[in-house]
């Protein structure tokens, strides 16, 4: 979406981000064009990736309740995730150990009397995933209810986000998934946040393209005039200021970021707002208008100083994703009426549809019969990077990273 990739890709298959140029200092060759569209190779980023890590599935606020559930479908894996009667959430495979039925045709609702019923057979959990009823079967005595809970999914919370990872053993826990980046946005106050608006919109693109397409700004200046209007930087095809030729610290500690230019204070399509600061951020935080978290090819974060914005990404097929987008404002601001959703949901929505529209072109394209692979320029640094966090996840030996064509 158009936002730099934050340092640091996550668990041990991050190389630092200091070992990389920014800019690059020369061209890189981009990944093979088939990687975005070929069955084969898609089945193979869900078996290495969206199948082992941490990916976020929704809020906390969204099943307040004990009872109230969600769906969630990453790849061609449907999970089910709920609050029990002792306050945890819980996920499992959306599948009936009987013979293997969906238990939930909902996207969400509410469990009554706390059981998850079959509707094929009425097998009956209960919101520990345990069986405890098996209506009409005939008694037998080698059969356990034991033996056939729901199967469980790994799940765990991080200000207010429910991640699952469907690993039998996920290879670290979720603070040490997300290492830094937890951090760019902790003085924002995400746990004591709901969602105001949310949005769902499918793209006919593979997920790699929209990741790529949110890792780099070369596109802005074309694609994204209003937001380059709210940050002027971006007009310049980068990020940030330290991204350009020559630039040098005006002051000790001068990181070179990219902020809204003068007179503006948020993302809106006027780059102002009527809404009050949120609590936590410091004043250099909110001066600069947005801070990033980002989660390697699933998620990202802006805080602005006075809400704050989520995006999730699910791959539902080689070339389709689905993108879901939650607009958060502090619990303590009360009923919210449409006009503010209006004034924060306005740029985005715009920025969204635009990069949708430009990723959309990006996979028809690919599917040319003469195009094998592109190249990267040198303020792409963060796709040579991402595509090098891939290649690692997939296994592909280091000596071929720089090889024109890398089968």
């Amino acid at each position: 979406m158009h936002h730099r990739a934050r340092a640091g890709y996550n668990l041990s298959f991050t190389r630092p981000v200091a070992d990389m140029p920014r800019p690059l200092t020369e061209t890189r060759p981009s990944l093979p064009s088939r990687w975005y569209y070929d069955p084969a190779h898609y089945q193979l980023e869900l078996e290495s990736i969206w199948y082992k890590d941490w990916v976020c599935v929704g809020r906390t606020d969204a099943i307040k309740n004990t009872g109230d559930f969600f769906t969630a479908r990453i790849g061609d894996q449907n999970i089910i995730v709920a609050r029990g009667s002792d306050g945890e959430i819980r996920a499992w495979h959306n599948t009936c150990r009987h013979r293997g039925s969906v238990l939930c045709t909902k996207a969400s609702g509410h469990f009554r009397s706390g059981r998850i019923i079959c509707p094929y057979h009425t097998w009956t959990y209960a919101l520990d995933g345990n069986l405890v009823a098996t209506p009409g079967r005939f008694e037998t005595d080698d059969f356990d209810p034991a033996d056939f809970s729901l199967y469980a999914v790994h799940a765990d919370t991080w200000q207010g986000f429910i991640f699952i990872s469907l690993a039998d053993k996920p290879a670290t826990g979720l603070d040490d998934f997300l290492g830094d980046e937890k951090e760019h946005l902790a003085n924002w106050p995400l746990a004591d946040m709901r969602s105001v608006y949310q949005e769902t919109i499918l793209v006919n693109c593979n997920w790699k393209i929209f990741w790529e397409n949110y890792s780099e700004c070369y596109h802005c200046p074309r694609v994204h005039p209003e937001l380059g209007r709210i940050m002027p930087v971006y007009r310049k095809a980068v990020f940030d200021d330290a991204d350009l030729p020559g630039w040098q610290p005006r002051f000790d500690g001068d990181r070179g970021r990219g902020r809204v230019g003068p007179g503006m204070r948020t993302w809106t399509l006027d780059g102002t707002s009527s809404l009050p600061p949120l609590e936590g951020p410091t004043e250099d935080e909110r001066d600069a208008g947005v801070a990033f978290t980002s989660i390697t090819g699933s998620m990202y974060i802006h805080g602005h100083p006075d809400y704050a914005r989520s995006l999730r990404i699910m791959p539902s097929g080689p070339e389709q994703i689905e993108i879901v987008v939650d607009w958060l404002l502090p619990d303590s601001i009360g009923d919210v009426n449409a006009d503010i959703i209006e004034q924060i949901t306005g740029l985005a929505r715009l920025v969204i549809m635009q990069d949708a529209k430009a990723c959309e072109l990006n996979q028809q394209g690919l599917h040319s019969m003469r195009f094998d692979q592109g190249v990267l320029v040198p303020q792409e640094y963060a796709l040579w990077d991402f595509h090098q966090w891939l290649r690692t996840r997939l296994g592909i030996p280091a000596d071929t990273w720089t090889a024109r064509t890398l089968a």
